[in-house]
């Protein structure tokens, strides 16, 4: 999906220099990718927990997941880490099945010289020239808290981050240890309209947290019909 995005709007993606940053504009549009989008604001994450939603036509209720990650699964957008997850977007099914279902007896010497592991280092290497021929495997079974670059107004207005997934683990692989961290703040239905007035009255509305003209008119709109 990636690749033919890209293939119909190169345009779009000329000043891109990672696959990260392609990532970051692909989802913004909507394109499924290997992001979750985060905030570093939670009172950002409180307006998103508390917008109307249903299920099987009733409302329900929202919440707010409070993400704890230890430093070595904080990264930056440049992070080598972070490149070697994101380019895993340029293989097909069966080369991820296959760096996947690598034996954990593999050197990491031998583990670089698989075959879908040497195409992916031609892509890394494509946005990170000095990049050596070192991939730990591990690091592909990990998720990291992704501070991006902030080159739109939208990742501004809502001090957004990026949760990055890799591979999931063949089931023949013991677990691996998550180090990052989650506990959930449930919002009651009920409690939302008061909720988002607060939110408001700070300034945290779809004004703000969506800079575009039309979420600006919309929340206007509604503000004097209301």
């Amino acid at each position: 999906m990636s690749r033919d995005l890209m293939a119909i709007h190169p345009q779009e993606f000329a000043a891109d220099q990672t696959m990260f940053d392609r990532l970051v504009r692909m989802q913004h549009y909507g394109l499924r990718t290997r992001l979750l989008d985060v905030t570093l604001n939670p009172l950002v994450a409180l307006y998103f927990a508390v917008q109307r939603a249903q299920s099987g036509g009733r409302p329900v209720d929202g919440a707010v997941w409070l993400i704890r990650a230890p430093p070595s699964r904080k990264k930056y957008f440049d992070s080598d880490a972070v490149s070697c997850v994101s380019n895993l977007a340029n293989l097909s099914a069966i080369e991820k099945d296959e760096i996947r279902n690598v034996p954990t007896s593999y050197s990491k010497d031998l583990f670089n010289e698989v075959d879908a592991v040497d195409k992916l280092l031609q892509f890394i290497r494509a946005e990170k020239a000095y990049f050596r021929a070192q991939i730990d495997r591990d690091d592909f079974f990990k998720r990291y808290l992704v501070t991006p670059k902030m080159s739109n107004r939208r990742i501004i207005a809502q001090s957004g981050a990026f949760v990055i997934f890799g591979l999931e683990l063949p089931p023949s692989a013991a677990k691996f240890p998550d180090t990052i961290k989650t506990d959930r703040i449930d919002i009651p239905e009920g409690a939302k309209t008061e909720i988002r007035a607060e939110l408001d009255t700070l300034g945290i509305n779809e004004s703000t947290l969506f800079p575009e003209l039309d979420r600006a008119a919309s929340y206007i709109m509604r503000r004097y019909s209301s």
